[in-house]
């Protein structure tokens, strides 16, 4: 059979496995790792703390249902209150969503680990600090000096434990606050729904449930949901993460800063739970603190605190963009993704105003295609990050998707691939060019050549056919394909055709012009 040997891109890497050199900014960034470690022993630890909190965990929701309709209530809220924040925090990783299970364990642990072990820790520790002090001081301070040691070591153990279980999903700074900031709303779930029961159980002879476990909602999660858990475990998971992931930081550096960011966090924790600032709870007659006195207590308290993990997210986001950037670099078809793209990839504020910008010049349908197109390029950073070579044929078939999504955005009036406002004009001469069509087939699944192909196996007719980099007529043909080549269709862009040779080598050419192979 005879084989096409394609001159290697201009602006390729050097490196010899052509993805960018020898070091790729992270080869497992687009790699997910399953929860289910058999062979870890931390998997293993975790599962055994499951059982047996899990058992701590129920025997306690079954004692609290006991109050029905405070329990149910309680329920309703936190999830009210927990989804939408597990969604942002979610979403917060931009460049490498965390594999659901594995989030789903974070939550696990913070929410039936964690507590059940801090409720029996911190009875026990509040009795040893009553005995070595006061009943006063123990009273006034207790959950200030207890609580963070106990909770801050039982929640950061769960991100350690998650990192030994799936090492290579920590490749990040942001894996760390994702999984502590996980940890700490599941245990901040819990934790306010005892907290709701335990202010019902306080005040018997009720007649409605509803109002002491609304009172509480509004103080712990409408006043202080910025300033609790979440804040004080994705600030002890950061600062681990920067510890057991950067090393190229010599040891002697990261290790104090890392060390610095979890004290941070239990710091945050110990301010929070100490009696500091109580004057601003302060009212006249002694009748309890209003909402926005609530309010104006957290804010001092935990502002500072929320704003340092601003920062340290804002810097791990940069350092995101910037893995990003040294995966792609090199690559050799500038239809994929262009400097104005990355930059709009950047912030999730960036990525939603060029959906709007593309909305107001093109209507709802260009919105949505710039969506597509910046899920693709995410998913091809993935790919890229894991293949062995830039001719792979997985990244092969998303550079195809890449440019089908641009065939149909460029049917919307131009201005959308990186030479904005390129004329279409005449086609090519070695046979006609089909038109830029708005429609556009998805890319089919990876195969090697030599097997199957999902768009079957093709034959170049006699004259040979230009071949493109990427599907646009006004855009010159980078080589020609020869007479009687053998190649095997990868996917279809309207009448476009991006086809794949047996050396690996691809390239858009003219579908109709194709010969079934016999």
């Amino acid at each position: 059979m005879t084989t096409y040997q394609a001159p290697m891109p201009a602006g390729a890497p050097s490196g010899s496995d052509g993805t960018g050199g020898p070091d790729r900014a992270g080869g497992s960034w687009g790699v997910d790792t399953s929860f289910f470690q058999a062979r870890q022993p931390a998997f293993w630890l975790y599962s055994v703390l499951l059982v047996v909190c899990g058992y701590l965990f129920l025997n306690q929701q079954l004692v609290d249902s006991q109050l029905a309709t405070a329990w149910l209530l309680s329920w309703a809220l936190v999830l009210a209150y927990a989804v939408p924040v597990a969604l942002i925090i979610y979403r917060l990783d931009l460049f490498e969503r965390e594999p659901k299970m594995m989030l789903a364990a974070a939550l696990i642990w913070g929410g039936v680990i964690a507590t059940s072990l801090a409720i029996q820790a911190n009875g026990a520790w509040l009795s040893v600090l009553g005995k070595a002090t006061s009943p006063d001081f123990a009273s006034r301070w207790g959950a200030a000096i207890v609580a963070p040691g106990v909770e801050e070591t039982l929640k950061l153990a769960g991100v350690v434990t998650l990192f030994l279980i799936a090492s290579s999903e920590f490749d990040g700074l942001m894996d760390g606050f994702v999984y502590g900031a996980m940890i700490g709303l599941g245990f901040t779930v819990v934790e306010d729904i005892s907290y709701f029961i335990n202010a019902v159980a306080a005040a018997p002879g009720l007649v409605s449930q509803s109002g002491p476990v609304l009172d509480t909602f509004f103080v712990r999660v409408v006043a202080g949901g910025l300033y609790g858990h979440v804040l004080f475990t994705g600030l002890t998971g950061l600062g681990f993460t920067y510890i057991a992931t950067r090393r190229r930081v010599p040891l002697a550096v990261r290790v104090p800063r890392g060390v610095l960011c979890i004290a941070a966090g239990y710091a945050a924790h110990f301010i929070w739970n100490s009696p500091l600032l109580a004057e601003v709870l302060k009212t006249a007659g002694g009748s309890d603190p209003s909402l926005p006195q609530w309010i104006e207590y957290g804010t001092i308290k935990g502002m500072p605190f929320l704003l340092m993990l601003g920062i340290l997210v804002l810097f791990a986001t940069r350092s995101e963009e910037k893995r990003f950037r040294e995966i792609v670099a090199g690559e050799p078809d500038s239809w994929v993704v262009t400097e104005p793209e990355i930059r709009s990839l950047s912030t999730l504020r960036a990525r939603r105003s060029a959906r709007i910008a593309a909305n107001r010049r093109y209507g709802s349908a260009g919105s949505r295609l710039v969506g597509r197109l910046q899920a693709s390029q995410i998913e091809y950073a993935m790919i890229r990050s894991r293949a062995g070579t830039l001719h792979d044929p997985e990244l092969q078939a998303q550079r195809g998707k890449i440019h089908a999504i641009r065939v149909q955005m460029e049917s919307l009036g131009g201005g959308f691939g990186p030479n904005p406002g390129a004329a279409a004009a005449a086609a090519p001469a070695a046979g006609a060019a089909p038109a830029v069509l708005p429609a556009a087939a998805a890319a089919a699944a990876p195969t090697l050549f030599a097997a199957t192909s999902s768009g079957g196996f093709f034959v170049v007719p006699a004259g040979g056919i230009p071949a493109w980099a990427v599907p646009h007529p006004g855009i010159a043909p980078s080589s020609a394909l020869p007479a009687h080549l053998e190649v095997a269709l990868v996917t279809r862009a309207g009448d476009w055709a991006l086809v794949r040779t047996a050396n690996g080598w691809s390239g858009w050419v003219d579908g109709r012009l194709l010969t079934p192979r016999p």
